[in-house]
Parts: C-alpha cells; sequence; structure tokens
C-alpha cells in the first residue's frame, strides 16, 4: 500500500512517497522555475555549432538550452539517419524554434530540448509528430490493447502519434476521444502563439499534478495533504482512492517522520542492518557507491559473508538511487567475489530491486574490474542538489587546504617581496598560521626577516579553517599605529 504525502503550506512544496510504510521517494522544489520538464517555449537560437551537431536556445532563464540535431522534428521528419547532415541546415542562428524540455538542467548546464513536442494528459499522451501508436506495458489484456490501438487508427490523423497510459484501460471511446481533442486544441492554439522574446507558453503541469501523474494513483494508494483546497481538488480527481487532511499544528513532514528520514539521505555513509555499510559518493560525471563489510563478519564461510553482505547491500542501493534521485553513470564496487554465480546473484537482485524504480535505467553488469554498472535517465536534479549547496570554503570538494599548505604559502608570499623599499608587511592570520610560521622561541621568523630585509608583523583573526590575509605594506610605525587602532 503507497502512501503520497504532500507537504504545500509554504513556498517550498514537498512530496514523499512511502510504500509498505518505508520512504522510497522524495520530490521537492523551491520555485516552480525548477521544475520545467514538460514546459514548452517560444525560444530564439543564439549559436549554431555544426561541430557539435547541436545548437544553443536562449529560453528567458538562467542558461541557454541545449538542442541537438537529432531531437529536431524536421531532421526526424527527413528520415537521414546520415551522421555528416550538419545541423546548419535546419536551424540557424536569431531563428524563433517551439521547444519542449526533456531533462533538466544544472548549475553550469542548460535544459535539454527537443522540437518533437508532445502533450501529457490523464488518459493520453498526444505527439503532433510522432507518426506512432503505442499502449503502456502494463496494460497486459491483448483484447484490451487491442481496442485501443483500433480507437487510435479512428483518432489519428496525419502524422500524429498518441500513447495509451495505464489509465486508458477500460475507458470508453467518448473519454478517450475527448482527451484527445483537448490535447490537440493545445497544440493547435500554441501554433498560433506570436510573442517577440523568449518565453514559456505552456507549463506541462504544477508541481503536485506532475507528481500525481507520474505515480498513476490506484484504487488503494492514500494521499494526505497539509493544504484543504488541494484535498477537494485530488479527492474529485481520484473519488475511488483515500485522500485525507492533514489539519494538525506538527508539520506533515515531521507527524510522518520524512524530515529525519531526508536528513539521514544527505550522509555519505548509509549503514546496513548486519552492520556493514554503504559509501556513496557524487562527482559531476558520475556516482561512485562502495561496499563495506563494517562491523559484520558472518558466522560461516568468507563467501557466505561476502554474499550476504553485498545482497543486503543491493537492496539498500537500489533504495538510495530512488530516494536521492542519482542518475546518469552509477558504478557499485561490491565487496570482491570470486564465484560467477555469486555475482549473477547480485546482478538479479539489483535488477528486481531496480524494478520498482520508474525512472528508465538500464543495468550493465559488472565490468573487468569487478565494478557493477548502472545507468539511469536524468530527469530532474538530485536531491542533494535540492537541499545543499557548494561548500564557499572548500569550492565543494568537501575538503579544505591544511595547516601546513596555508602556512607554507603564506611564507612563499612572503619571500615574493625580498628586498622591498617599505619596512614592513602586517599579516593578519588564525594562531595555529602563525605558530607555524613564527616556529619554535619565534626562531623561524626571526631567520625568515634577516634573509628578507623587513619586518612582519603578525596579528590574529579568528576562523574555524586555517587561513590569512597581508592586511598592509608600508613604514613600520604607520602599520603599528593601525593595530593600535583596531
Amino acid at each position: 500500500m503507497r502512501k503520497l504525502i504532500i507537504n504545500e503550506k509554504t513556498k517550498e512544496i514537498r512530496c514523499a512517497v512511502t510504500e509498505q510504510n518505508q520512504l522510497t521517494e522524495i520530490h521537492q522544489t523551491y520555485s516552480f522555475e525548477n521544475e520545467i520538464v514538460g514546459n514548452i517555449y517560444i525560444g530564439r537560437v543564439t549559436k549554431v555549432l555544426p561541430g557539435m551537431q547541436a545548437a544553443f536556445v536562449d529560453l528567458g532563464l538562467k542558461h541557454n538550452g541545449y538542442l541537438h540535431r537529432n531531437d529536431l522534428i524536421t531532421f526526424q521528419q527527413k528520415g537521414n539517419t546520415s551522421s555528416q547532415t550538419s545541423i546548419s541546415q535546419y536551424v540557424r542562428e536569431g531563428e524563433q524554434l517551439l521547444v519542449q524540455v526533456v531533462k533538466e538542467g544544472s548549475d553550469q548546464k542548460g535544459p535539454k530540448l527537443t522540437t518533437n513536442i508532445e502533450f501529457s494528459g490523464k488518459l493520453l499522451v498526444y505527439m503532433p509528430y510522432g507518426d506512432y501508436v503505442a499502449v503502456s506495458k502494463k496494460v497486459s489484456n491483448e483484447n484490451e490493447r487491442n481496442r485501443l490501438l483500433y480507437i487510435a487508427q479512428e483518432l489519428c490523423e496525419g502524422n500524429e502519434g498518441l500513447l495509451f497510459r495505464t489509465e486508458c484501460y477500460e475507458k470508453s471511446a467518448e473519454e478517450i476521444k475527448s482527451e484527445y481533442i483537448n490535447l490537440k486544441k493545445q497544440f493547435q492554439d500554441l501554433q498560433k502563439s506570436t510573442h517577440k522574446k523568449p518565453i514559456c507558453v505552456f507549463e506541462a503541469r504544477t508541481f503536485v499534478d506532475r507528481i500525481v501523474n507520474e505515480l498513476a494513483i490506484q484504487t488503494d494508494d492514500t494521499i494526505i495533504s497539509d493544504q484543504i483546497e488541494s484535498v477537494k481538488k485530488l479527492k474529485k480527481q481520484f473519488p475511488s482512492s483515500t485522500v485525507l487532511y492533514h489539519d494538525k499544528k506538527e508539520s506533515i513532514f515531521s507527524a510522518y517522520k520524512i524530515d529525519q528520514e531526508i536528513d539521514k539521505l544527505l550522509k555519505q555513509i548509509v549503514w546496513l542492518k548486519n552492520g556493514a555499510y554503504i559509501i556513496i559518493e557524487r562527482t559531476e560525471a558520475m556516482t561512485i557507491i562502495d561496499v563495506n563489510t563494517g562491523k559484520f563478519s558472518g558466522k560461516l564461510s568468507m563467501r557466505d559473508t561476502v554474499l550476504k553482505t553485498n545482497q543486503l547491500a543491493a537492496i539498500e542501493i537500489a533504495k538510495q538511487i530512488r530516494l536521492r534521485n542519482i542518475s546518469g553513470i552509477i558504478l557499485i564496487d561490491f565487496i570482491d567475489m570470486k564465484h560467477k554465480e555469486d555475482k549473477s546473484s547480485i546482478v538479479e537482485t539489483v535488477k528486481h530491486e531496480m524494478k520498482k524504480d520508474r525512472i528508465q535505467h538500464k543495468v550493465l553488469g559488472f565490468t573487468e574490474l569487478n565494478i557493477l554498472q548502472i545507468t539511469r535517465k536524468k530527469v530532474r536534479r538530485p536531491l542533494e542538489e535540492s537541499l545543499t549547496d557548494h561548500c564557499p570554503t572548500c569550492n565543494g570538494t568537501g575538503r579544505i587546504p591544511s595547516l601546513e599548505a596555508v602556512a607554507y604559502k603564506l611564507e612563499r608570499e612572503l619571500w615574493e617581496h625580498q628586498f622591498m623599499d617599505e619596512e614592513a608587511i602586517w599579516v593578519e592570520a588564525t594562531t595555529d598560521v602563525i605558530r607555524l610560521i613564527k616556529g619554535e622561541n619565534e626562531e623561524h621568523l626571526k631567520q625568515l626577516e634577516e634573509a628578507l630585509k623587513y619586518k612582519v608583523i603578525c596579528t590574529t583573526i579568528s576562523s574555524i579553517i586555517p587561513t590569512y590575509q597581508i592586511k598592509q605594506i608600508g613604514d613600520l610605525a604607520s602599520i603599528r599605529d593601525r593595530i593600535k587602532e583596531i
């Protein structure tokens, strides 16, 4: 049984999904600008790069969008798959394009775009240029699939395409046709839009609507919201599901213990039930997960210990990938297994657990270095990016310069002023840096001043990390006067 817990009381909207009272997904946004997948823009091409077979499109956002040649409907309709065909044959700088966002951007990259746009409804996905019909794999009944395909033949015109969602199951032809007409009208209205500047002309859905639609709410699901307006709307939308209003003073995420689970998701180390643990480290290009036995020693053979730990880790890793919304290349360093059947068992466990993931992914198996590879499509930002920012001290590395490195850097900078005309340099630094630069009984500083031929005046500053700054270069008297004024 699933629960969708929606926190809408503040500007930051959050949604949590639990299955059997276990947290499985977290979605949140600080503003609707961050959730632009599915939005359609009238954009202006700012650059065409034939070498990359790509164009950059101004959407009126922080970053320009990225449009590859293969995502141009004009290229797709030509049926020309030659890699030699240049993008410059299809778009030019300054041209206006109707584009749809298919992947969120990041702090460094703009969103990924396509001109092969889609319109999603409750029952259908309407594709003006799709030129194909498909039915959700969850509709397994062959007669029902054939019925839906027949309806599509009656509705589609020209190059139109339709994707039937699971919700279409046993819906009448009239209901399906009504939504088809509505989605088609949305597209026709957009074609008439004219704007001089780049602008969003169609918002796919509100944040909550998008999550609710992706989850495909079932009759045995429960939806809980802390906004009475949303509760009323959701009750009409899902009359056969349980929709509850959270009216208590305690925050809904606190009441359902979601906040404390989110705090755990920001930690690198995740402990397993048997005392083993996994370490999750994200980089710009990939995510690396390391499995360690930790406190677990096992009661049988070494092989048994390793296999049991890896199986527990596989289950937890699949869960963490969903919860943290980790995407791109994922490399998992399981504890080394010498037997092929053990590796196969772990691959099957990962595949089985990853089936619960709605996001497109692929488990590629072990490399020659015994690293398990997974790829997962990026749709939204990872949870870590939404909740944290780069450290201004360590510049995102997670490490700070050592005390010795800072002290040596200061010394090198002092040497750059050797034989200068001025009498002294005033250095402001943390106590530990001054201690190192002075040395025992200040012997090192005395030798340094003698070699440099000027005085080094040190005062302390308060900082949690080793640091320094050159405050003043000048005559000794004026520096001492300034220090007295502080």
